[in-house]
């Protein structure tokens, strides 16, 4: 398992549809977790993050001969389409906010003076 997100992840492991591992991965951090199969009998092995399968994958352990090279399972953590969606949407934000600024300074202009000038003289 693999986090390339800011912040913590929980994730899980299921063999056969229950979890053998469930547990929680820092931002940037790598994990590899080994699971005992059973003899000659197909198992299936899933990833699943925020309660949704990732990825499976199905295995069989035969030690008299060798079986199929291992294949890796899935990163986990937030897309990199996510982080360009809220940069994206802060920037919106900002530039919303300054149209706002700028178009109530100059509405409602008033040409008259609100108050009279008074003579000191």
């Amino acid at each position: 398992m693999t986090n390339v997100g800011g912040r913590i992840e929980d994730y899980a492991i299921e063999e056969d549809g229950s979890a053998t591992v469930a547990d929680r991965i820092g931002p940037g951090a790598t994990r590899a977790t080994k699971i005992n199969l059973r003899e000659d009998r197909t198992t299936t092995v899933a990833v699943t993050w925020r309660n949704e399968p990732v990825k499976s994958a199905k295995r069989t352990a035969n030690c008299a001969k060798p079986s199929d090279a291992p294949e890796n399972l899935p990163r986990t953590g937030p897309e990199d389409a996510t982080m360009y969606a809220r940069i994206a949407t802060g920037v919106a934000a900002m530039i919303t906010g300054l149209i706002i600024f700028w178009y109530g300074g100059i509405w409602p202009r008033r040409r008259d003076p609100m108050f009279e000038k008074k003579d000191t003289g």
